[in-house]
C-alpha cells in the first residue's frame, strides 16, 4: 500500500470514530431531553402502581443519578410511558377494538 492509502484509511477511520462519538453524545441528549424533565401533572393526582421491585431501583437510580434532583420517579415513569403511547398508538388502538366491540 502507498503512504497515500495508508493516510486515507487512518483518516476514514478517524472519521468514523469522530462520527460515533458524536451519535452516541446526541443520542444521549435526546434520552435526556425526551424522558428526564418534569412532567405536566403532579404525581398526587395519578394513581398508585406497582411496580417489580428490580424495576424500582433501576427506575429510581436513573431518575436520582441522571436527573439529579430536577426528575422525579413519577416525570421519569410519565414521559417513558407518554413516548411508548405515542409510537405504538396505532397498534394499541388497533388490538384494543378487536377486543372492545360495540354492544349494539
Amino acid at each position: 500500500m502507498s503512504k497515500t492509502t495508508i493516510y486515507s484509511n487512518r483518516l476514514k477511520k478517524n472519521r468514523i470514530m469522530i462520527w460515533k462519538r458524536w451519535n452516541r453524545q446526541a443520542a444521549k441528549r435526546s434520552y435526556r431531553l425526551r424522558y428526564l424533565k418534569k412532567a405536566d401533572t403532579v404525581a398526587r393526582r395519578g394513581k398508585l402502581v406497582y411496580v417489580r421491585q428490580e424495576y424500582h431501583d433501576r427506575i429510581r437510580r436513573i431518575a436520582r443519578v441522571i436527573g439529579g434532583d430536577d426528575v422525579t420517579l413519577f416525570s421519569y415513569i410519565d414521559n417513558v410511558l407518554a413516548e411508548h403511547f405515542a409510537a405504538h398508538k396505532e397498534v394499541i388502538s388497533s388490538l384494543y377494538d378487536e377486543h372492545n366491540r360495540p354492544i349494539f
